[in-house]
């Protein structure tokens, strides 16, 4: 098996054949590091490669396995981290110059749950300063699409995105506040699951949003989303808003597909204009869900309409005030200096006043209301498009969608941050590709821990309109 061949299984897959003998993690793990040296220095996905610990890794797993011992289905498989999840002894940056050189004590809950299980860590990816941004370009890394270089992976999780769509790593670990999960992995033609709020602790996660911070994983195939969810999900006492009795059981129901399923298309979100092979894929995905048996329709969502400006009132201040505090403690003996937009959007946050934030808190509380009433009424599931347009390039300040132009930022989050508010669970799942060859995305969206369900409908779409396989020409 060459190793052209290893680093395009998907987690799941390479876990079997690791578990099988017919390949070792270290097999696995050099042709991954290889193909990192080889790469990297073009895309700059990675910030950090864990080249000795990595090997390390493999070869006490590869030992367990000749002992009898497996871990799991993540056992010996090579993974990345976005870098604002701590790992004890190796730098995490944050993407920022503030923490250039911070080497936490401990793993994050997350890192631990996946060293546990075996994986083997290749190193930490970029990501957007602070996870505050969606160019994933920062002073340490311009993190490059593979599907076209001059364009962004999207962010904050780009760096993520990006190696998973070089094949720089079989699984990613990334965040999510406002779409930061969802829009790389649309950008970058791969598939990215937002986990119910609390359903994977964020303890020792650089925080951004005290209230919207999710923590989920990113991968080439659903089943590999599923398998990682189920071993990273779980109660944390670390983490105050980590669930108890969380389900771990997503991968046990991926075949149970979408037929019979209500599935509703927000027309509230459906405003916002999209570009033409996007609106295309769009229709396409409707299309294939009927002939999976599923009954699609139009419903209403109005407070949906207002999902930016709700997000817009609570995500930028409760980051500013995160800052602030920080700035009294953490920063103390640091140079604090952010990027120009990171700083502006903190200079947006502080400007919030407070009657505007409980407005807003109030109306998130409504929205989350208004959609557990709706999956308990009316559908089962929600669709959507990812995001409007295709990957963009980063010196883009506004985006033509025919009537007019708008904000970039705008544009990326309207389709996702209103599920980060009510914090149910949402996917990215590749759609095809617009005739630059650029990846396509839709997005589901289930009820609060219901996500084996959005999973199985993720599985079943890729079942339908099967995307593994293409690779980006540059890589």
């Amino acid at each position: 098996m060459s190793d052209e061949d290893l680093v395009w299984f998907g987690a799941a897959e390479l876990g079997r054949l690791i578990a099988a003998g017919e390949v070792t993690s270290r097999q696995a793990t050099i042709a991954y590091l290889d193909r990192i040296a080889a790469l990297n220095p073009a895309l700059e996905a990675y910030v950090t490669v864990t080249a000795d610990r990595a090997l390390t890794e493999a070869a006490a797993r590869d030992t367990e396995l000749a002992n009898g011992h497996r871990r799991g289905p993540l056992h010996g498989v090579p993974y990345c981290l976005k870098d604002v999840i701590a790992t004890g002894g190796i730098r995490t940056t944050a993407g920022s110059t503030i923490l250039a050189d911070w080497v936490p004590d401990a793993d994050a809950t997350v890192a631990a749950r996946l060293a546990a299980a075996g994986a083997v860590l290749l190193g930490k990816v970029n990501t957007h300063e602070f996870a505050f941004g969606v160019t994933t370009q920062n002073a340490h890394a311009r993190t490059r699409n593979p599907w076209d270089r001059e364009r962004i992976a999207g962010g904050s999780s780009g760096g993520s995105g990006a190696a998973l769509a070089a094949g720089l790593a079989a699984f990613s670990i990334g965040t999510d506040t406002a779409g930061s999960i969802r829009l790389p992995a649309a950008f970058c033609g791969i598939a990215g699951i937002k986990p119910t709020f609390g359903l994977v602790s964020a303890a020792g996660v650089v925080a951004q949003s005290y209230t919207s911070d999710h923590v989920g994983p990113m991968a080439r195939t659903i089943e590999d989303l599923a398998v990682v969810l189920d071993v990273v999900a779980g109660h944390d006492p670390e983490d105050p808003h980590s669930l108890p009795n969380a389900p771990t059981d997503n991968a046990a129901t991926l075949k149970q597909g979408v037929k019979g399923l209500r599935i509703g298309v927000p027309r509230e979100l459906m405003v916002q204009p999209l570009q033409a092979a996007v609106a295309g894929a769009f229709e396409a995905a409707k299309e294939a869900f009927r002939e999976l048996g599923a009954d699609v329709r139009e419903i209403s969502v109005p407070l949906l309409a207002h999902a930016s400006t709700i997000n817009n009132a609570i995500v930028p201040p409760e980051t500013a005030a995160q800052h602030l505090h920080w700035a009294e403690t953490w920063f103390k003996a640091r140079v604090i200096r952010y990027g120009e937009d990171v700083a502006a959007l903190l200079a947006t946050g502080r400007a919030v006043t407070a009657t505007g934030f409980i407005h807003a808190s109030r109306e998130r509380k409504a929205l989350a209301a208004t959609l557990a009433e709706l999956f308990a009424t009316e559908v089962d599931l929600l669709l959507t498009p990812t995001v409007a347009v295709a990957a963009t390039h980063p010196t883009q300040k506004t985006l033509d969608l025919g009537r007019r132009e708008f904000d970039p930022l705008d544009v990326m989050i309207h389709f996702l941050c209103g599920f980060s508010l009510a914090g149910v669970p949402a996917l990215a799942v590749p759609a095809g590709f617009d005739p630059n060859g650029m990846p396509l995305s839709i997005q589901i969206v289930g009820r609060r821990l219901d996500d084996a369900r959005v999973l199985a409908a993720g599985r079943a779409f890729e079942g339908a309109r099967p995307w593994s396989g293409f690779r980006p020409a540059s890589v």
